[in-house]
């Protein structure tokens, strides 16, 4: 005799796993997995159950699997539970721990909802599987997929982090890209899986299941102790659920006599339960477009949502939000003072417990456990939205003296209103001025060449109509550095001059000298700067023994506002098989590309002169 059965969370309509373990027939609400406890505990063998090793394929009388010969596994499971000391001691907690879920297979907690969703695809016969996914279910469901053989169809939303498509594509889904948010992918899915008969895997019951041996382990964890608060992501809600069944199921069993308080933590472009939270209301409204750099949760109809609510009502906990840019700094936090890199979504728990410290939400000797619920590698681009990049010199042993002695290392680490900050509201009278504000900002004394260079390169954004931010003077004395690496330039840009309509091509003209000589070109291109750059390589052509051509090109905005200033990112190389990244920083677009493409000019040809 079956230990669970399957039912509508809402209507309570019992469903047949072979028809439906998705949505309720009847009334479109989740479907919901019970389970008979008191069969469970006349089985279940507790000495084991505390002694084996911590791992979710320990936790099987709690699955809903009738045949432990289908198992599909990667060994996912038995993450650490890391006693977070540096963060809990800049926040004034004891006790706080992060569960780190980074570290299964595909790294990411779906794979524990994956080994018994798939499990049951192959138990009920699936021919093939499809799903819809923001990005880690789609890698771990294909995982999954092919080590059961099973063809594996995923959609995602257009723009999906790269990251977390490799791996996809790497386990040989099939996968297409929607121009739209989750909602739409995940009823395509529903539709494909109807249609074509394939199983439909998502953030359904039997995924519900598997998640909730986290809920297990951190019990186990904690010495069979229950924390305080346990602080979780919510994108469509199922791993919050998951994690507090699990330990519901522990608590109705009498092995712990307590619950936690559940913290739901949304991104504030994705917030409809927090907002609902706030009305103490049971439902919630959709929010049609999310928008939040955290993209594993970005989601605005979250499936599970009024089980959500409703779990945190019951425990006694809360539901907030969280804006991009705290998140951002708090993924840095995490990762420098714990090792940890999660992706947003996955360092969004400690963004709540930060913010609620601050606030003095917390006892210093409260038990509060966050989880980190996906590998940062997952979407790498997005820390790099506040880190720079790495400084680039040339192999000369003078160039690492001067990154470390000019503390060129901390030129860019600062914060959003450390960048916006206004350093010069109108041009500097003096090269003295420039140095004081050299040391004051960014620590960097003795400098007097720099100081000079970064005097007549502020007058010029003065000239374009710019005020100084300290993000601007950042990349203004970045590119002086690089200027001052060059022995010698054989290309100098003097003036150009673009002429642009509506309907025609851009036409430029080019000032400049170069190898001695002082030359000068027309020309047109598809847009200005294609222009300016097209009259730039024809006036050098007669002259480029070395042919150099550009081949990628890159455009950064650092600041907000209509008088931001650009970052060019060039990638220039020549018939020797030599290339160079080059960057160029103006609040004209055209002057920033002109200064990267003469950069990249000059390096190549000190390179070829060495």
């Amino acid at each position: 005799m079956k230990s669970y059965h399957l039912a509508c969370y809402n209507c309570k309509k019992v469903c047949d796993e072979r028809e439906s373990a998705t949505l309720c027939p009847s009334c479109n609400a989740p479907i919901e997995t019970y389970y008979d406890y008191e069969q469970i505990a006349q089985k279940l063998n507790v000495y084991a159950l505390k002694t084996a090793p911590i791992s979710a394929l320990k936790y099987m009388a709690f699955y809903p699997i009738d045949n432990f010969k289908n198992i599909v596994s990667l060994d996912e499971g038995g993450t650490p539970l890391v006693h977070a000391k540096n963060l809990g001691e800049s926040l004034g907690l004891h006790k706080l721990y992060i569960k780190n879920e980074t570290l299964n297979p595909t790294g990411v907690f779906k794979d524990r909802g994956t080994m018994v969703e798939i499990t049951k695809a192959k138990e009920l016969g699936a021919t093939a599987v499809c799903v819809a996914s923001s990005g880690n279910m789609a890698a771990s469901v294909a995982a999954y997929a092919s080590v059961a053989k099973l063809p594996c169809y995923v959609l995602v939303p257009e723009g999906t982090p790269i990251g977390k498509l490799a791996q996809t594509l790497a386990f040989g889904a099939r996968v297409v890209q929607i121009r739209s948010a989750y909602s739409a992918c995940a009823l395509l899915a529903a539709q494909m899986a109807k249609h074509f008969q394939y199983y439909l895997a998502g953030d359904y019951t039997f995924r519900t299941e598997g998640q909730k041996s986290q809920g297990y382990e951190i019990i186990e964890q904690l010495f069979w102790k229950t924390p305080d608060y346990v602080v979780c992501p919510i994108g469509c809600g199922t791993n919050f659920h998951a994690i507090y069944k699990g330990m519901e199921e522990f608590y109705k069993l009498g092995l712990i006599s307590s619950l936690p308080k559940l913290i739901g933590v949304q991104a504030s472009g994705a917030n409809s339960l927090a907002q609902a939270f706030q009305q103490r209301r049971k439902d919630f409204d959709v929010i049609e477009k999310p928008h939040t750099v955290a993209s594993a949760i970005a989601v605005g109809n979250p499936l599970d949502g009024a089980k959500i609510l409703a779990d945190i009502y019951e425990s006694g906990g809360l539901c907030l939000d969280i804006d991009d840019e705290y998140l951002l700094y708090a993924q840095l936090e995490q990762a420098r003072l714990e090792g940890i890199f999660a992706e947003p979504a996955g360092v969004i728990a400690y963004a709540a417990v930060k913010k609620l410290a601050e606030k003095k939400f917390f006892k210093p000797d409260d038990t509060i456990v966050c989880i980190a619920t996906g590998n940062g590698l997952k979407d790498p681009k997005a820390p790099l939205k506040i880190l720079p990049e790495p400084a680039t010199v040339e192999p000369n042993f003078d160039e690492i003296v001067n990154f470390i002695e000019h503390k060129l290392y901390a030129l860019r680490e600062s914060g959003r209103e450390e960048k916006t900050k206004n350093i010069f509201a109108k041009p500097p009278q003096s090269v003295k001025k420039i140095e004081n504000v050299l040391k004051a900002e960014f620590g960097i004394e003795n400098a007097s060449n720099i100081s000079k260079r970064v005097f007549e390169d502020v007058k010029e954004f003065f000239i374009k109509g710019k005020k100084i931010s300290r993000s601007d003077l950042q990349y203004i004395i970045e590119e002086v550095l690089d200027q001052l690496s060059l022995k010698e330039k054989v290309l100098e840009i003097i003036d150009f001059s673009i002429h642009t309509t509506l309907k025609q091509k851009a036409e430029g003209e080019i000032w400049a000298n170069a190898f001695g000589k002082k030359i000068h070109k027309k020309s047109q291109g598809v847009g200005p700067v294609d222009a300016a750059l097209s009259a730039l390589r024809e006036a050098l052509e007669e002259y480029d023994t070395l042919k150099v051509r550009l081949t990628d090109y890159e455009v950064g905005i650092d600041t907000r506002g209509v008088d931001a200033s650009v970052e060019v990112k060039m990638t220039v190389a020549d018939n020797k098989g030599n290339s160079v990244i080059a960057r160029g920083t103006s609040p004209d677009i055209i002057v920033a590309s002109l200064k990267a493409f003469e950069k990249g000019f000059n390096l190549l040809y000190a390179k070829n002169a060495e």
